[in-house]
């Protein structure tokens, strides 16, 4: 058995990027019809770190007579399902250069949204990190001056003092709340990263902010109906084809939905009533009056093609107003309430302290 079959099981979870690229690769190799194995071992030996190491290990398994979906199978803990499964419904379209490319689409724009996250958060955390250090150092060294200087000139202390000291004296107990907080922050952030989380439970801390969930949803109805077209177009049985593009979106609960549908389809219910029995609204409205239509099967998939184009551009609208207006509202945030801490801290006990020496 060859280095790379041996180290299979070991391959490392490649990157949410690294998967673009490995895609990127399989699709230039499907398109000039060149076999896949032998364009997998060259493609290998270019790639650099652990997306080469993968890509050797999947051209080895295919060389010993395994198909591509076999081999990703096997692969799972570096490769996540959800590729395995645009592979396996691609393969039954026939056209499985389209199919992977709606699938680069999807990961690109989650990719760049990602990216334009981390750089709106990057510099708030910096200074809400500093904001915060400099609370700490109020709290435990500054206001036991005020202390001092109520009790020199004889004054009782105001509430806020009194409050404010006493948050100081529990300094020991809460100041590693936030570095605890930016530690669970990195890790959510690296996860979100790794192509084998690529699910609702990998992106659930990208998901706080705004527009990012209805984006990846877009995305995902666009996979759905583009992928869906093509398995209708090929022959492939209406309640299958439903199953094959839901699980190629990676999205739990359409997949749930649309494996419903399907056997209530099976079961010969008619669409609108088969649709109303699955769980959830996980489909969107557009996409779920197609599903449901009595159209025949030449002017869904027309439909199914007119729909997606217009769930990408709107994912890309929303990818666009996170890039411009997220910089703006974390800063917003993070300023008014570093202004409220400081005014809470320092201010009232100041102010404090002048009133009862200006009064009788």
């Amino acid at each position: 058995m060859s280095e790379a079959s041996s180290a299979g099981s070991g391959a490392r979870p490649v990157t949410i990027d690294q998967l673009i690229a490995l895609n990127e690769e399989i699709v230039a190799l499907v398109r000039s019809g060149s076999p896949l194995e032998r364009g997998l071992v060259k493609a290998g030996e270019d790639l650099p770190g652990r997306l080469g190491a993968v890509t050797k290990i999947l051209a080895d398994r295919m060389g010993r007579g395994e198909d591509l979906v076999s081999a990703l199978e096997a692969e799972k803990d570096a490769i996540p399902p959800l590729y395995r499964a645009v592979v396996e419904a691609g393969s039954r379209t026939g056209d499985l250069a389209s199919a992977l490319q709606g699938l680069t689409r999807y990961l690109r724009g989650y990719s760049e949204t990602r990216a334009a996250i981390g750089l709106a958060l990057w510099y708030p955390l910096l200074v809400v990190t500093l904001a915060y250090g400099l609370f700490i150092g109020v709290v435990t060294q500054l206001v036991p001056r005020f202390r001092e200087a109520f009790e020199q000139f004889d004054l009782p202390a105001t509430r806020a003092l009194s409050f404010v000291e006493r948050v100081g004296e529990l300094a020991p107990y809460w100041w590693p709340i936030w570095p605890i907080m930016l530690c669970w922050m990195a890790f959510a952030w690296w996860r979100s990263g790794r192509a084998v989380q690529f699910s609702e439970s990998g992106w659930t801390f990208l998901s706080f902010f705004p527009w990012m969930r209805p984006m990846l949803k877009d995305h995902q109805s666009a996979g759905f109906a583009e992928l869906l077209a093509l398995l209708l177009e090929n022959k492939v049985a209406y309640p299958e084809a439903v199953s094959l593009a839901a699980e190629a979106t990676g999205s739990t609960p359409l997949i749930n939905e649309a494996h419903a549908l399907s056997k209530n389809l099976e079961q010969g219910r008619p669409a609108g009533e088969a649709l109303r029995g699955a769980p959830g609204p996980a489909f969107s409205p557009l996409l779920r009056w197609v599903l449901t239509s009595d159209q025949q099967q030449g002017s869904i998939v027309e439909a199914l093609r007119n729909l997606a184009p217009m769930y990408r551009k709107r994912a890309a609208y929303r990818a666009e107003k996170l890039r411009l207006f997220l910089p703006s509202i974390v800063m917003i945030l993070v300023g008014a309430s570093a202004t409220l801490l400081y005014a809470l801290t320092l201010f009232l006990p100041l102010t404090g302290m002048l009133s009862r020496l200006a009064g009788p």
